[in-house]
């Protein structure tokens, strides 16, 4: 059961490319950001870490992560921020780790597919034979989020300069699914690959 991770800009497509995945490839998804977010919740094991640093200060009046506020702590405070990774990435690998190992011991499905905006993330994991990058020009990512998030010029321009540049991923990734185009021609890729 191979299991390949997938990467990508925000409005590069990859939720589209999970989609067809899933739907057509009986591929099983892992969202790393969905993981992230479970393992915040109330009584699980990044939460009780980030508490522990952090202090009760950063939960609202329903005992929740107030996540602006951790965020404004984090902002301008690379230590605390790697503090803040070290409370849920490791923690996100395990989950990860353990979820690749229960589905391959299962034969569940065709293929796992592990999503993350890091490609280092994804390398860090350990348990990718295969990294895609879903690529789109700057301009119609741009386009894409204007008209699916009604994301601001401002807005956009600060996501993308927070994010790696794109050689990074070109170099670091062994398939690239050129999403410029149409779904119809994501679809004809992704076939062509999970045939392989």
């Amino acid at each position: 059961m191979k299991v390949i991770g997938i990467t990508g800009g925000v409005g590069s497509g990859k939720s589209e490319v999970l989609r067809i995945l899933e739907e057509q490839f009986n591929c099983g998804i892992i969202r790393t950001d969905d993981v992230a977010r479970d393992l915040c919740e109330p009584g699980q094991i990044s939460y009780e870490l980030i508490v522990k640093f952090f202090g009760e200060d950063i939960l609202d009046e329903e005992k929740k992560l107030d996540r602006p506020k951790l965020a404004s702590i984090v902002f301008s405070d690379e230590e605390k921020l790697n503090v803040l990774n070290q409370c849920t990435h490791p923690q996100v690998y395990a989950w990860v780790q353990n979820k690749v190992a229960e589905w391959k011991n299962e034969s569940t499905y065709s293929m796992i597919a592990v999503e993350a905006a890091l490609l280092e993330q994804l390398k860090e994991m350990g348990v990718c034979e295969s990294f895609w990058y879903v690529y789109v020009k700057p301009e119609i990512r741009r386009e894409r989020l204007r008209i699916s998030r009604n994301y601001s010029d401002e807005k956009m321009d600060a996501i993308f300069a927070s994010q790696l540049p794109e050689q990074v991923f070109l170099d670091g990734c062994d398939v690239v699914i050129d999403n410029n185009s149409d779904i119809e021609s994501v679809e004809k890729q992704l076939e062509a690959l999970c045939k392989i």
